[in-house]
């Protein structure tokens, strides 16, 4: 029986750097974030998270055993790739000072929850 090393299924080294960044949040790993602002960087971060974690959860939905782990980088890339395309702006659609972002904010007011909120979870939300 013959064994073969198939290319690999992610790019370890951007995982690395990712880890590194996030630990030490040093700009020289993404020049593009040196220029960000206090809430720009925080949702980078977040997104680098959430990234970081679908490359980790990707083998686990498919409940696959270490020996046949599949992972992919692909939304690692993406993200990092929005925000270089950003230019030190934020991507398309998560500007939150926006009124047409993707984020959605959600109101202050709890009296002024809408409607498919309660609806949605059958549960009266207001204190």
């Amino acid at each position: 029986m013959a064994q073969f090393d198939p290319e690999p299924a992610y790019d370890h080294q951007l995982a690395e750097r990712v880890v590194y960044y996030l630990q030490t949040r040093d700009a020289r790993l993404f020049p593009f974030a040196a220029s960000f602002n206090e809430a720009q960087h925080r949702s980078f971060v977040q997104d680098l998270r959430e990234g970081l974690s679908d490359l980790t959860d990707s083998g686990s939905a498919r409940k696959t055993s270490a020996s046949g782990f599949i992972m992919s980088d692909r939304r690692l890339h993406e993200i990092i790739a929005e925000w270089r395309a950003a230019a030190g702006g934020w991507p398309r659609g998560a500007d939150p000072s926006d009124p047409d972002t993707a984020l959605g904010p959600f109101p202050d007011d709890d009296d002024d929850l809408p409607e498919s909120v309660e609806t949605t979870t059958g549960e009266l939300l207001r204190g």
